[in-house]
């Protein structure tokens, strides 16, 4: 069955693969490697020569929606893909199950970052013994944080969701019992 764990690994083989020239290039542009952070590319063709059933559970996930754009042959249908052609960033449970992505869509004359859905912590809910949490306005600054390799070993970092702090994030600070401290990056 589809989820958006299987389907995450996809995007992750889809970065690496030798034609994702682009998507190398810009992460390359904003200082972030996919070799060392969990990062997918999804080219929009994921739900292509699907079964209808695989397709009905991308619409279930909320990764495909059915579109009125024409199509080549009246028996396929249009759909709109979530983070068509983009960076796409898994979010996740405490269970550290991918429930969300984050995706930036870094080839239109804008990029533009969107999110599936309201769940999750980027990049994971962090360990109890968190002395102290660094809140980073978006997951590219946060997975920019990550990168850099500076943070000890009991300090953790995660993702506001559009800048917003969202009752997940209260749930992470009050179960950390050692939390010492909190930084809040802004942009």
């Amino acid at each position: 069955m589809e989820s958006l764990e299987t389907l995450f690994r996809s995007f992750e083989t889809g970065i690496r693969s030798a034609k994702a020239l682009k998507p190398k290039e810009y992460l390359k542009s904003i200082g972030l490697e996919y070799s060392d952070l969990r990062i997918g590319f999804n080219s929009g063709q994921f739900h292509h020569r699907k079964t209808l059933k695989s397709k009905e559970r991308f619409e279930e996930l909320g990764v495909i929606t059915k579109s009125d754009a024409g199509v080549r042959d009246d028996s396929l249908t249009a759909y709109t893909v979530f983070g068509r052609y983009g960076l796409v960033f898994p979010l996740l449970d405490k269970e550290n199950t991918i429930v969300n992505y984050f995706a930036l869509r870094f080839d239109l004359d804008s990029p533009k970052e969107e999110y599936l859905n309201q769940k999750g912590i980027y990049p994971a809910y962090p360990h109890p013994l968190t002395k102290k949490l660094y809140l980073a306005p978006t997951v590219i600054d946060c997975a920019s944080l990550i990168q850099s390799r500076i943070l000890d070993q009991r300090e953790a970092v995660i993702a506001l969701h559009e800048g917003e702090l969202l009752e997940q994030h209260l749930e992470i600070i009050r179960s950390l019992y050692e939390l010492e401290e909190i930084i809040i990056f802004k942009r």
